[in-house]
């Protein structure tokens, strides 16, 4: 249990007996619960399990509180078989009591004892008493009679329970899900459709399912509607999808299900805007290139349109195929084009005079060119590869100057670089607004959500989040002038799932005067449902039209014209879009069913006949089809490139990064942790178990759940006491099963095929026991599959040691079934056959191609590969190319083992390892251990440590540069010693420190710290010293100078520029100040940045303009000072505030 705090002064306003509180858990189920008694009030409990309790005097809500429920509870070892025992026993004696009968049902239910609990639930159900708990035994026993496969049964009890309580849903949801299920579609709508319009039940308190209030139910009407012939229902239907697939509280499950199942609402866009009138460009390429992608815009009255052509075809497997493997070129053409849109000439847009040598020769040219006018001459904003060895995407802002030769040229040519972490730049929209002095100002619109405005010289102008879920959105088109804000097209590319094709649905958006995304239409496409691209958008001369040109399978280039009322008519408020909010529960991502041979189109939901994935559904197939006719192999190379950089550390972790960068949506860290699975045989007495206990300890100290299975699992009670637990591992397959199959190979070989089984029935992580956690992984998809570096001979890609997945996932039980199936066919047993083999087979095949964006590069487990175990007798300082990576959250020990050692000099990683909380220990016991007063025992005893560990310990291996302000303790003549320094440095193994002090620390500086004089008091210094660093290359400044409101406050404008996006600014101590400050001058900075905190900007005075950095705050949090809090009662003694963007890879 968590209790989550609302409101944090709740307590002073508890007059009553006693409080009931809400409690929520994962799964969307929420109740009230009395959990706050006064100690005077006489309460008492009441029942032999499933205690309720008693408070004379009543119960009142508490709605400023409420208890996350993580079900810890029901993880204990034959909790529901104990339960029922003790049930039962009390219901000898109290046959009658309506509670007993309730719980023995629930309690048979998850014991999987289904009849029983059916009968049960019946027999409560038909008692009477308290009307919720019998209308959810009505419901709980219609469930439990579709579970055994009585429909007639389900129907009846379920349409009863209905009738018996009709301000709840629930029935109605499980009707709809069944008939959909069913194929009888437009029954699912009509159960559908009359649970939408039931509200969320607030006067009821038990079991009260929130996922189906907010997006249940809209899940399956958004499905079933599609199917409807009634044009209003399908467009109902369209509209709760649409709603899942933006609304910013939906599921990650529920909202990737909608983006997916929009596919099969998108219409063309001559259907839904009638004016839409689509033609060929008139545009003969030259030899061996093809036309695609134009960008359309208007230079005064004439109609321009820069034309792209490419030398590579774009094959149905979506790969590009350039002539003899040569390089992808771009040519450019400037097209001159009349009011009917007829080319009146066309002439090639040379690359710059001085463009240098390509440093990267694989991409050439400027690619996806938008074309604008900018202070009456064009210009064009284009993606570039070839000005990096690494091949970066940039994008090159350039003007088309008019050779009188015949051509043109690009001339006035820069790169535009936002500030941040190098990545790839593609899709900006350009926008060009007139300013109140006349001038014409250039901005790009850098992303949707959060919306980020640049201006010419990459620097963010404003960022906001709109009120739609927004970051599939990918830019299109320019930015055009359109009813007093700026209107655009934009895509959002997706794959289908199982085929592996991509395809781009397009909407129009509209951003406001002050760049807030206002409108989005629904989505359409132009001619087919496939990759089109639509790069310009621009008025047309009779101010009555828009033209749109797009390009279509990368070799067709086409211009359309379309009526402005009717784009404007067609765009929807994301107010609207956005209304109804609810807190989403949790969701099924699609999963369709595998392609078997004998299936018809008409059995196969989701098919590619034109109807909507089903979650629901679920096939399993005996071999695997590849209908590319690619081997695994061929398969792998082509997915994972980067594999074939294996040989340098350094090589394959930059390579890997672009690839990785799909799982940030999928790890947060606010997201809870989930249940790892491990299993483990004892198999001699004299084991010490010394790498199990490392891994187990290692994860539970992570604060992840720990299950070990195990058929001796009284063998390893010694793990119960490090907050293990551990379970007969007979629950999941049976002891024969396990004898017969280790008897016929090795016990690796039956762990594979356990690993499928439990994941299949219980979801979660498994981990293999020799996994050693360094941080908590709170991955939150459906799957987690992990590569590994080497095994390609034995065809060994996918290393089965981390794998997570949902409940009940058709992939899991695929390869259950599978590797039992191949155990008993064959004859020999080889290791790996069926784990990495298998995994890999199956993943590369038809039958697996949905995981293949939920498959990742080995730097999260196995950044050091089984093949080079000898790198863990070295010190961890000496392997930055394997771990120094934000993706690293563990380490595989494969067969390294040895003595734990921590507390030698230059420790080998593998001691560290076996002993990981020793080796790894807390940043809060390791400050205690220096002399530093952010530890809990010296000097003012400040315990800011504590922060440190919760908003930095995710950073430990990914930490490059910490900058101290003030890292002496007291400033004193022939002072030698900087404590905090040394403690950075061993807490952060690859962290550069820069010391920035009024004491000249410059004899100590090395490799990893350099020191700066400077004194903060003074703007020269603190700029001397900002410009010999360079700008966001810091993960961390700690302010523990001179305390100063003004010093503070001068250095945050200074140096807050080199903080990296994502990175924290904090400053301590901020309620002792210096004699001398005038309250007059200069407002403290806790009350100035209380203010930003609360309003937005200062209200206090602000002479050194911190509210102008208020824009780059993403959070300013407040943590006390254990010190000050004692001694005089002071909150906030540290803040802490974290710049806006993306931190590290991700960003």
């Amino acid at each position: 249990m968590e209790l989550v705090v609302e409101d944090v002064g709740f307590r002073g306003k508890l007059d009553g007996a006693g409080y009931r509180l809400l409690q929520r858990s994962g799964s969307g189920l929420a109740y009230w619960n009395t959990r706050l008694v006064r100690r005077d009030a006489g309460a008492r409990y009441h029942g032999v399990t499933h205690e309720y309790l008693d408070v004379p005097g009543g119960v009142e809500e508490l709605r400023s509180a409420w208890y996350k429920d993580h079900a810890s509870g029901s993880n204990r070892v034959d909790k529901f078989e104990r339960d029922a025992r003790l049930l039962s026993e009390a219901l000898e004696k109290d046959p009658e009591n309506h509670r007993y009968w309730f719980y023995l049902a629930q309690s048979y239910r998850d014991a999987g004892r289904t009849t029983e609990a059916a009968v049960a639930y019946a027999k409560r159900a038909g008692m009477g008493g308290w009307d919720e708990e019998a209308w959810n035994a009505r419901l709980q026993q219609a469930r439990c009679q579709r579970q055994l496969g009585d429909d007639e049964g389900f129907i009846r009890h379920a349409l009863a329970a209905f009738n018996q309580r009709p301000q709840r849903a629930e029935p109605l949801y499980d009707l709809a899900r069944y008939y959909r299920e069913k194929g009888m579609n437009d029954a699912s709508a009509l159960f559908s459709e009359a649970g939408l319009a039931i509200g969320r039940p607030e006067q009821d308190i038990l079991f009260i399912e929130d996922s189906v209030y907010t997006t249940g139910l809209r899940e399956e009407y958004a499905i079933a509607a599609n199917y409807a012939h009634d044009p209003i229902r399908k467009d109902r239907g369209f509209a709760a999808c649409n709603w899942l697939a933006l609304n910013r509280e939906t599921g990650d499950g529920p909202r990737d299900l909608a983006w997916s199942n929009l596919y099969f609402y998108m219409r063309p866009a001559h259907e839904i805007m009638p004016s839409f009138k689509a033609q060929r460009i008139d545009f003969t390429a030259p030899a061996g290139y093809v036309a695609t992608n134009p960008s359309v815009a208007r230079l005064g009255d004439a109609i321009v349109l820069l034309q792209r052509t490419v030398n590579y075809t774009l094959t149905d497997g979506g790969q590009y195929v350039t002539p003899g493997d040569m390089p992808i070129s771009t040519r450019n053409f400037l097209l001159r084009l009349d009011s009917d849109l007829v080319k009146m000439g066309a002439s090639e847009v040379l690359p710059p005079a001085d463009l240098p040598s390509p440093a990267y020769d694989q991409v050439l040219g400027f690619e996806d060119m938008r074309l604008f006018a900018w202070r009456d001459e064009l210009w064009g904003l284009s993606c570039v590869r070839q000005l990096t060895p690494e091949g970066w995407c940039e994008q090159v802002l350039a003007r088309i100057e008019d050779t009188e030769l015949g051509s043109h040229i690009l001339a006035d040519w820069r790169v535009v670089r936002p500030a941040g972490q190098r990545q790839h730049e593609k899709n900006w929209m350009p926008l060009v607004e007139r300013t109140s002095d006349g001038s014409d100002r250039l901005r790009f619109i850098y992303l949707c959500d959060p919306t980020k405005i640049l201006d010419e010289n990459g620097r963010t102008v404003s960022e906001q989040e709109p009120m739609v879920a927004a970051p599939q959105f990918s830019g299109s088109s320019q930015a055009i002038l359109f009813d007093g804000g700026w209107l655009a097209l934009v895509h959002e590319a997706r794959a289908r799932p199982n085929e592996g094709r991509r395809y781009y649905q397009h909407r129009f958006v509209w951003f406001d005067a002050a760049y807030r995304l206002t409108k989005v239409s629904r989505p359409f496409y132009f001619n087919a449902k496939g990759v089109e691209f639509a790069a310009g958008l621009a008025w047309h001369p009779d101010t009555k039209r828009l033209m749109i040109s797009y390009g279509a399978g990368d070799s067709e280039s086409w211009i359309a014209t379309v009526q402005a009322e009717e784009v404007a008519a067609f765009l929807d408020d994301v107010a609207d879009l956005a209304s109804d909010r609810a807190v989403a529960g949790t969701g099924i991502k699609p999963t369709l069913p595998l392609t078997l041979p004998g299936v018809g189109d008409a059995e196969r939901t989701g098919s590619s006949g034109g109807r909507p994935n089903s979650a629901g559904a679920r096939s399993e197939p005996r071999s695997l089809a590849f209908r590319s006719g690619q081997t695994t192999e061929e398969f792998f190379r082509k997915f994972a490139p980067f594999l074939e950089a294996v040989d340098s550390p350094a090589e394959r972790r930059r390579h890997s990064r672009e690839f990785d960068r799909r799982i940030v949506p999928f790890v947060s860290d606010g997201a809870a942790l989930p249940q790892i699975h491990c299993f483990y045989e004892v198999l001699s007495d004299k084991a010490e178990h010394r790498t199990l206990i490392a891994a187990t300890t290692s994860m539970r100290a992570a604060g992840h759940p720990v299950r070990v299975w195990s058929y001796s699992p009284n063998r390893l009670e010694f793990l119960l006491w490090h907050g293990i637990e551990v379970s007969a591992a007979d629950d999941v397959m049976p002891r024969a099963t396990f004898e017969r199959i280790v008897a016929g190979s090795e016990i690796r070989y039956f762990s594979d095929i356990f690993r499928y089984a439990v994941l299949y029935e219980h979801g979660g992580l498994w981990m293999d026991s020799d996994i050693v956690m360094l941080r908590p992984f709170p991955f939150n998809g459906d799957h987690f599959f992990n590569l590994q570096w080497r095994g390609s001979h034995k065809g060994h890609f996918i290393c089965g040691n981390v794998i997570h997945a949902k409940p009940y996932s058709r992939h899991l039980r695929a390869l259950y079934e599978m590797s039992i199936e191949r155990f008993h066919a064959a004859r020999g047993k080889e290791f790996g056959d069926i784990g990495p083999k298998l995994l890999s087979d199956y993943i590369a095949s038809d039958a697996g191609s949905a995981l293949h964006d939920q498959v990742f590069s080995p730097m999260f487990f196995n950044s050091i590969d089984w093949t080079e175990i000898d790198r863990f007798e070295k010190p961890i300082a000496e392997l930055a190319d394997y771990l120094n990576d934000e993706r690293v959250f563990g380490v595989h020990l494969w067969t390294a083992r040895n003595e734990a050692r921590p507390a030698e000099k230059n420790t080998p990683f593998i001691a560290q390892l076996v002993s990981p909380l020793e080796g790894f220990p807390t940043f809060t016991s390791l400050a205690d251990k220096f002399n530093t007063d952010k530890n809990r025992h010296t000097g003012n005893r400040h315990a800011y440590a504590r922060i440190y560990d919760r908003l930095l310990s995710s950073r430990r291996l990914s930490l490059r540069r910490l900058m101290e302000i003030g890292p002496c303790r007291v400033q004193a003549d022939g002072q030698n010693e900087t404590p905090t320094v040394s403690l950075w440095q061993s807490y952060f193994p690859f962290g550069q420190v820069i010391g920035v002090d009024l004491t000249d620390f410059s004899r100590l500086n090395n490799e990893r710290f350099k020191s700066f004089v400077c004194d903060q008091s003074r703007v020269e210094d603190l700029q001397r010293v900002a410009a010999q660093l360079e700008p966001a290359s810091f993960d961390a400044i700690i302010d523990d100078g001179s305390h100063a409101s003004f010093d503070e406050q001068l250095t945050l404008r200074e140096f807050f520029p080199l903080l990296a996006d994502g990175g924290w600014y904090f400053i301590e101590d901020l309620d002792w100040q210096p004699a001398g400050e005038n309250p007059a001058k200069i407002t403290l900075t806790k009350t100035l940045l209380r203010e930003i905190k609360e309003y937005g900007l200062a209200r206090s005075i602000d002479p050194l303009g911190i509210s102008t950095l208020a824009g780059q705050f993403a959070e300013v949090l407040f943590f006390d000072s254990h010190y000050e809090l004692d001694r005089a009662k002071l909150l906030g003694g540290l803040v802490a505030i974290r710049k806006r963007g993306r931190s590290g890879w991700s960003a």
